[in-house]
């Protein structure tokens, strides 16, 4: 029986309409093209540079503003809109520690006064960090450390007073062990740990370095905030107004005197659902024999919108808090760059894939005084800009369920027909 249409043409139909929707869904993925970034930089280059060294340029808040949250839209782009291959890095702090091995001597203590031991260098080397190997079993103590130094064991220097060894883990993960003070060339350290109002600790062992330490750059963030007490906890929500804020230590302001609380920390997209990203202890105490005071808490930085600290009060009444302050690293672009050369960072493109460059493999091992730095310049809107299209299935969400109707039909068409010739063949 001949139709208008057959059943290979219903086929050919049904799969022209496919790829057709197919087509009006889907998106390419390019090279740079400057229509479809927002806003971009000037970036300012620095003295002396030369095309073997790699620029760094800190990435500022206006970029994280607008810029998606992992930074995937980041383009540098030369005068010619090139796109330039760059690294992106974090500024931390840099630790470069010597590890050193003194013999332990004179090891001992003194009923309700102090613990003590002498660490023997073996002759006048660089050293400005201990750290105490306690018994793990002990929890929840707190002791105060002297630190002495002599080049003989006869005349003996004060060269830190007042600090703070601790473990919290009965209650939540923390713990410090490490003493620092001012980098000394003694032969001889002498480690007194306090005992007058606690019971002694029972000290292993101990180890030393030497830690040249380099600052890293670090952002200030002043998020909105609300503080309410939840059972027996103290909440503090921040609303970082956007994602990709990567806070990772609050400061608690706190009018309260003579406390000491642990603090949990949880991330969110939403306010809704929250996840676990740190844990710490805040405290403020003076004492005959202690003094201290510490409201800062560290925690694993995720670039979530809302950050919630959790104060457990316990049985205490709960504190003052009257503010909070956040920081965290700040980010950067590294890349070659020409002595005469202009670039451009551009941000700005939600559609932006991710980019990878050989670069991060060929200078995978830099250090930070391999970098020469430069800076960024003032926003601007990217004049050439072009706003995406919006896709046809999200203009017109029901239309895919119309496509796939009209096709589940003509294929059912298809299928009636064979199954009704094939009854015939049979029937004959």
């Amino acid at each position: 029986m001949n139709t208008f249409f057959s059943n290979s043409k219903i086929i050919k139909i049904s799969a022209l309409a496919i790829f057709a929707f197919l087509g009006l869904v889907s998106t390419a993925s390019a090279d740079f093209s400057q229509k479809e970034w927002h806003e971009y930089k000037e970036v300012r280059l620095s003295t002396g540079i030369d095309s073997t060294t790699l620029l760094r340029v800190s990435l500022d808040a206006e970029v994280f503003a607008t810029s998606t949250s992992d930074l995937r839209d980041l383009r540098v782009v030369d005068i010619n809109n090139k796109e330039v291959p760059y690294i992106l890095i974090t500024n931390r702090d840099d630790i470069q520690s010597s590890l050193l091995a003194p013999k332990i001597l004179n090891k001992g203590s003194v009923a309700g006064e102090s613990t003590s031991f002498v660490m023997d260098f073996g002759g006048p080397v660089l050293h400005n960090q201990v750290t105490l190997d306690i018994n793990n079993e002990l929890k929840n103590y707190r002791k105060k450390v002297q630190i002495y130094g002599s080049a003989d064991m006869g005349k003996w220097q004060l060269l830190a007073d007042n600090q703070i060894i601790y473990d919290y883990s009965k209650d939540y993960p923390a713990r410090n062990t490490t003493v620092s003070y001012p980098e000394s060339t003694y032969r001889y350290v002498l480690v007194k740990i306090i005992d007058t109002e606690s019971a002694p600790v029972q000290v292993l062992g101990a180890s030393a370095r030497r830690d040249v330490y380099t600052s890293g750059s670090r952002l200030s963030y002043t998020p909105a905030f609300e503080t309410m007490v939840v059972g027996k906890n103290t909440e503090i929500v921040a609303d970082f107004g956007q994602q990709g804020i990567l806070a990772d230590r609050a400061v608690i302001l706190i009018d309260s005197k003579n406390f000491e609380r642990p603090v949990n920390v949880y991330s969110s997209p939403d306010k809704k659902t929250w996840s676990y990203v740190g844990g710490d202890g805040i405290y403020r105490y003076k004492t005959r024999e202690l003094s201290g005071d510490k409201t800062s808490v560290a925690y694993g930085g995720s670039g979530a919108r809302y950050v919630k600290l959790v104060i457990l009060n316990q049985d205490n009444q709960p504190l003052n808090v009257t503010g909070v302050l956040f920081s965290g690293y700040t980010r950067a672009v590294a890349f070659l760059a020409e002595p005469q050369g202009a670039y451009r960072l551009f941000y700005g493109n939600e559609k932006a894939r991710s980019s990878s460059y050989d670069l991060a493999q060929i200078y995978r091992n830099f250090k930070a005084d391999e970098f020469m730095s430069g800076a960024l310049g003032e926003e601007h809107i990217n004049s050439e800009y072009v706003p995406p299209v919006i896709p046809l299935t999200e203009r017109k969400p029901w239309l895919l369920g119309i496509m796939l109707g009209i096709v589940a039909v003509l294929l059912g068409v298809v299928i009636f027909r064979v199954v009704k010739k094939t009854a015939g063949i049979q029937e004959v």
